[in-house]
């Protein structure tokens, strides 16, 4: 018996287009029309996630550095999916420049300046704070403009909700930066309060960390009634509606079966 191999185009046989192809033609797909495609933020907010965990953003610049990157990405990718105007798009990305262009002179002031001035500041920067706070505003804006409830509404959802949760990793670490105080009862890492902040919107509850103040007290409660009132409305809205959607639409048409 011979074997059959699915040709392409070409009429070569071949398992198909390789993932580079793929990869190629879906980010020229999102350049083109970048609306509503949560793929891409959902992706730099993973990965800012990933690595705000792995390094520590507040003992040096240089990983600062590579954090913010990751946070400017998803703004970035944000800025487009949400559709945002022209201007609007312009001016995001001329403060990603000008922040991460502040954070490449003081890695490279602190790679060649050990002592001085140039120690980092715990990482902490009110300009970050309010890039990694207008990413879910811009989401959760261009959500309330879908009449009709997709995946790409779900992935924005899911977006939404894990960046609150690195924006208030990046609040918790300010608070320390400019109180000057402990209000863990202990200095911690960046990547410590990234793991407060994910704990915290989950309502995990470990209590291995724990606030010491009023304020952080404060912080950290807000987080989990923020975290359970976006899951038990927006995102429970959306996959109620994307589930209705799907059983109430027509079932695909059957071919009528041959005759003998």
């Amino acid at each position: 018996m011979s074997d059959v191999r699915a040709s392409g185009p070409s009429g070569a046989s071949g398992p198909g287009p390789s993932l580079l192809v793929r990869g190629r033609s879906a980010w020229a797909e999102w350049r083109e029309h970048p609306e509503d495609r949560f793929g891409v933020l959902l992706f730099f907010v993973v990965a800012t996630i990933a690595v705000s965990s792995v390094l520590d953003a507040g003992t040096s610049y240089r990983s600062a550095l590579l954090v913010h990157a990751m946070s400017a990405a998803a703004l970035i990718a944000a800025a487009r999916a949400t559709a945002l105007s022209i201007p609007g798009r312009r001016a995001v990305l001329a403060l990603v420049i000008v922040a991460l262009g502040v954070m490449v002179v003081l890695a490279l002031a602190e790679t060649f300046a050990d002592d001085g001035p140039w120690r980092p500041g715990r990482g902490a920067s009110p300009l970050w704070l309010v890039l990694a706070v207008a990413v879910p505003v811009l989401v959760l804006r261009r959500l309330a403009q879908h009449t009709e409830v997709g995946a790409r509404t779900v992935l924005g959802s899911v977006a939404a909700y894990l960046q609150i949760a690195v924006a208030y990793a990046a609040l918790f670490l300010s608070v320390d930066a400019w109180t000057g105080r402990a209000s863990f009862g202990a200095p911690l890492s960046s990547s410590d309060y990234t793991y407060v902040s994910l704990t915290s919107i989950s309502t995990l509850g470990i209590g291995d960390v724990a606030p010491a103040t009023d304020l952080m007290r404060l912080l950290v409660a807000s987080e989990a009634v923020a975290g359970q009132v976006f899951l038990v409305t927006i995102v429970a809205i959306v996959v109620s509606s994307f589930a209705e959607q799907r059983r109430s639409r027509p079932p695909a048409s059957r071919p009528p079966a041959s005759q003998p």
